[in-house]
């Protein structure tokens, strides 16, 4: 019953020091969230469950450190956020597997404690805050304790809304609250940009509401430093151009469309709660508002958090399968604590605690059935260690990972200075074996390739690539009808050219499985093969 007279009862602390680093230093619960969300990640930390998404951040990194430059050498369709944080990373600490994985727990971390003490800010309630953060993070982890852009601009994105919370709060130092708010955003907005421009406007409307024409500079100011500084690096190398063709122009032409899917697709029994939290979220504060709007409308807080969760909902789109909606969830979450704790307090005690004691044991199903479907068998094993270039990696058994292990073992037998072409999408591959891959593309799939690409490339591997690497599975329509329903054309006719020049200028084929082909060169390779794209 203590626990839920906390969960009901929010913190009788002063504003003032909640919202003072040094009291939440010494927060105990803080402290329970961040060592609970090391334990939930500990077991993924050399787990691997495909080869994709978290390639395209570390091989993008380590081509800038190996001196090609980003956008103008090789393509990318991301801003440049991520791939500079993961190029200092790697400068500074090491581009092995291990030390990116310490670097993809620090930034998960970092975002359950910056998502707790964003509810305690946004409600008082801090066994509620805890809850969230700890429920979100077994939910939110396993395949996904990876490198990540959306980590990356999670994490930014709460570090704005914790600033944003504090200075809505009025305590401690506004001014400077706010342009770290703006300063966190605008980092948000150079790493996904979507999520990251919604947060800055509104870390910008919310500041404007406070009228205060210093805050209102200060934050502007705050969310103007870091693109200033890409921009800065992008003149340096030469990349502007290329960087809004890449990062801009192309996602706008090639991009949205194919990543359609239906809200919350992809998802299994154990992930319903993720699901249904946003739109639960919404459906009590239309209750709360419904009740006590003027009050709660009245509340700064209520603002910022409401606003919070808007860039939630609309960041998860156009692709809001689970995975996306697993990425926005934090900021969801003040707005969650508050309206939950504004509910509750409504309640008479004895009623208050009974439901509190209902939430806690709900909270409690949840995070068991998530736990035992999603951490147990990675704990119990057995798992399958490969050997790569940069160390050991782990996944549980089955004929796609001894695949992977075979065709790695035989990319290892092969010159560390021969160049590679990995198609269609492995980016990881390239990072793991530590081999050069010619093209300047990672992804290579029918809806966002445009019939240009397919005849650079061709051109360029077929003239400097020494082997080829294809994956089958991703030039399986069926796998590609699956994960992208609205992938209109599955089997385009530059992609049948291409992957005929590629067979034909790459004939010899040293290792098949039914997942992988290794190909060498062929003698007499010629790029005449590439005019019929």
């Amino acid at each position: 019953m203590l626990t839920c007279a906390r969960l009901t009862e929010p913190d009788t602390t002063p504003s003032g020091d909640r919202n003072r680093p040094a009291g939440l230093a010494s927060d105990g619960l803080l402290w329970v969230t961040i060592l609970s969300t090391v334990g939930i990640c500990a077991p993924f930390f050399r787990y691997i469950q495909w080869l994709g998404d978290e390639g395209i951040v570390l091989h993008g990194a380590d081509r800038i450190l190996r001196g090609e430059r980003l956008y103008a050498d090789f393509f990318e369709f991301l801003p440049p956020g991520s791939f500079l944080v993961g190029a200092a990373w790697m400068q500074l600490i090491g581009s092995s597997f291990a030390s990116m994985r310490v670097l993809a727990i620090g930034v998960i971390v970092a975002i359950a404690a910056l998502t707790y003490t964003a509810a305690r800010l946004a409600s008082g309630h801090r066994v509620l805050g805890a809850l969230l953060a700890i429920t979100w993070a077994v939910l939110s982890q396993g395949a996904w304790t990876v490198i990540s852009h959306h980590w990356f601009t999670t994490a930014a994105s709460m570090a704005s809304a914790v600033a944003l919370l504090a200075a809505l709060g009025g305590a401690g130092d506004r001014h400077t609250a706010i342009f770290l708010a703006g300063l966190f955003a605008g980092i948000a907005a150079m790493t996904t940009p979507v999520q990251g421009t919604l947060v800055c406007l509104a870390a910008v409307r919310l500041t404007a509401t406070l009228l205060d024409r210093r805050a209102i500079f200060g934050v502007v100011g705050g969310v103007a430093m870091f693109p200033i500084a890409v921009l800065a690096y992008l003149a340096v190398t030469g990349s502007i151009l290329a960087a809004f063709y890449d990062a801009i122009v192309f996602p706008a032409q090639q991009y949205t469309d194919i990543e359609i899917v239906r809200f919350g697709a992809f998802t299994a029994p154990h992930h319903a709660p993720v699901i249904a939290f946003l739109p639960l979220t919404l459906a009590l504060t239309a209750t709360a508002a419904a009740l006590d709007g003027r009050a709660l409308w009245r509340d700064a807080r209520f603002r910022g958090a409401l606003a919070l969760a808007v860039v939630a909902l609309l960041s998860a789109f156009p692709r809001p399968d689970l995975a996306h909606i697993n990425f926005v969830l934090p900021l969801a979450c003040p707005l969650f604590a508050l309206v939950t704790g504004h509910l509750l307090g409504r309640l008479s005690r004895p009623v208050r605690l009974a439901v509190s004691a209902a939430l806690i044991a709900l909270v409690g199903v949840i995070v068991g059935y998530a736990t035992y479907k999603k951490i147990v068998p990675i704990v119990a094993g057995p798992l399958r260690p490969v050997s790569t270039a940069r160390g050991v990696f782990l996944a549980q058994p089955s004929p796609w990972i001894e695949a992977v292990a075979a065709l790695v073992a035989d990319i290892e037998r092969t010159s560390a200075t021969e160049p590679f072409f990995f198609y269609p999408y492995s980016p990881m591959l390239p990072y793991l074996t530590a081999r050069e891959h010619v093209a300047p593309h990672d992804v290579m799939i029918p809806g966002h390739t445009t019939r240009e690409q397919y005849r650079e490339v061709c051109l360029r591997v077929i003239r400097d690539a020494r082997w080829i690497v294809i994956d089958r599975s991703w030039t399986n329509p069926r796998l590609l009808r699956a994960l992208y329903p609205n992938m209109r054309v599955l089997d385009p006719p530059e992609m049948r050219e291409f992957e005929a020049a590629l067979r034909s200028a790459f004939d010899q084929v040293v290792h098949a499985s039914p997942i992988f082909e290794l190909r060498r060169r062929a003698a007499g390779a010629t790029v005449t093969s590439c005019s019929r794209i």
